[in-house]
C-alpha cells in the first residue's frame, strides 16, 4: 500500500475483511465476498490489498492485538502469585467472552491453517512483547522458590489455565443441553465460572506444608 491511498476506503475494506475472515477463516473467505461487504468492486480491493494473503495478515494482526490487549492489561508480575493468577484468569475469560468469534476463528485456523498461523503468531508475540512468556516462567519459578506454590512446570500451568478457560465456552452450551440446565441457572453458572476456575487452579498449585 502507498501513502496516496484513501485511508477511509482502506479501513472500509479491512473492516469487511475482518468480518468475513473471522467468520469463515482464510480458506472459506472469498475476495468477491469481501468486496461486496465493503461496498467496493474487486479491482479496487486488489488495488489496496494485492492478495487474500495480505488481507489475512492484516486481519490476523488486528485479532491478535485485540486478544493481547485484553489478556495482558494490568498484568503486574510483582503481585503475590495468587493475585497475579486471578488477574490473568479474569482477563483471559473476559477476552473470550468479548471475542467469542475470534476464539472460534483461531480454533478453526489451528486445524485448517496451522502451518501459516503458528509462524505469524510467533512473529506477533516477539513484536508485541517477547518478554511476557519469559516473565511468566520466571514468576512461576520464583513462586515455587518462595513457597507460594508447589513445584509446577510453567508450561503445564499455563496450558491448564487456558484449557479451563476455553473449554467451558466451547462445550458449555452442549453440556447445558445434555444436562437440561434451565436458562436462568445457565446464566448463574456462566457468571460463577471465573471464580470457580481461580479457586480450582489455586487449590491445585498452592504450597502446602508436608
Amino acid at each position: 500500500m502507498s501513502g496516496g491511498l484513501d485511508k477511509g476506503t482502506e479501513k472500509q475494506i479491512l473492516d469487511a475483511a475482518y468480518k468475513v475472515i473471522i467468520q469463515k477463516g482464510k480458506q472459506g473467505a472469498r475476495m468477491q465476498e469481501i468486496a461486496d461487504v465493503a461496498g467496493v468492486n474487486k479491482a479496487l480491493l486488489h488495488y489496496y490489498f494485492r492478495s487474500k494473503d495480505k488481507l489475512y495478515e492484516a486481519v490476523l494482526q488486528n485479532a491478535l492485538t485485540e486478544i493481547f490487549k485484553h489478556v495482558t492489561s494490568n498484568v503486574d508480575f510483582s503481585l503475590p502469585f495468587k493475585d497475579l493468577l486471578a488477574s490473568f484468569i479474569r482477563n483471559h475469560i473476559h477476552a473470550i467472552r468479548e471475542g467469542g468469534d475470534i476464539l472460534k476463528f483461531f480454533l478453526s485456523e489451528v486445524w485448517t491453517n496451522k502451518d501459516e498461523l503458528v509462524p505469524k503468531l510467533r512473529e506477533f508475540l516477539q513484536t508485541a512483547d517477547g518478554s511476557l512468556p519469559k516473565l511468566f516462567q520466571a514468576r512461576v519459578k520464583k513462586a515455587v522458590k518462595d513457597r507460594e506454590i508447589r513445584n509446577v512446570e510453567p508450561f503445564h500451568l499455563l496450558m491448564n489455565v487456558i484449557s479451563l478457560d476455553v473449554f467451558f465456552h466451547i462445550v458449555g452450551p452442549l453440556f447445558f443441553m445434555m444436562m437440561n440446565v434451565p436458562k436462568l441457572y445457565q446464566k448463574k453458572l456462566e457468571s460463577d465460572r471465573t471464580d470457580q476456575v481461580i479457586e480450582f487452579v489455586w487449590e491445585a498449585v498452592r504450597y502446602r506444608e508436608r
